[in-house]
């Protein structure tokens, strides 16, 4: 495996640390965000985005380094589903008049999805929480169907061919 470390300044809280731990093809395996002056950290052990980015950015860590600050996430956590919602196969959860704020409150990993795709997380360039799905899409350039539609795949039910494909590409990374 091979460990990488990127800093990040969060307004209001000093410097936040991201690591990842990668196979040989960079493809991302597990990562998490740790802010020092909070002690917040965040774990995510099955990633949305699966690919290295702005390797120029990086800094070499190692496993010792990685695993002395990772925790497990709880069981169940990778779901991460809402259990004050009542989700509904082929339901639309996600809509472009829908403020930043509620979308962030309909599933644990919105947030995920939105760094991915590069709308805000970074001091200069955080989206306000009253802007909608479609402004900030319209203000960075991103493709809004293909958003609403990563943002709505958190919740639909899998079906059972993608299930054995990830079963099968965890198989082979263990």
């Amino acid at each position: 495996m091979l460990y990488y470390k990127t800093s990040q300044p969060v307004p209001g809280k000093g410097e936040a640390w991201v690591f990842y731990e990668c196979n040989d093809s960079f493809e991302i395996v597990r990562h998490m965000t740790y802010t020092p002056a909070t002690g917040e950290l965040e774990c995510v052990a099955r990633p949305l985005v699966r690919k290295m980015t702005d390797m120029w950015a990086m800094q070499a860590s190692s496993p010792e380094e990685f695993e002395e600050l990772w925790q497990d996430p709880p069981e169940g956590a990778e779901a991460g589903l809402d259990p004050g919602i009542e989700y509904e196969e082929g339901r639309e959860y996600f809509r472009l008049d829908m403020p930043i704020a509620e979308a962030m409150a309909v599933h644990p990993r919105v947030r995920e999805v939105f760094a991915a795709f590069r709308l805000g997380g970074c001091g200069s360039c955080g989206i306000g929480e009253v802007e909608t799905v479609g402004q900030v899409c319209a203000a960075y350039g991103v493709d809004a169907d293909l958003l609403l539609e990563v943002l709505d795949d958190l919740i639909r039910p899998k079906d059972e061919t993608r299930e054995e494909a990830a079963t099968a590409a965890d198989d082979n990374d263990g």
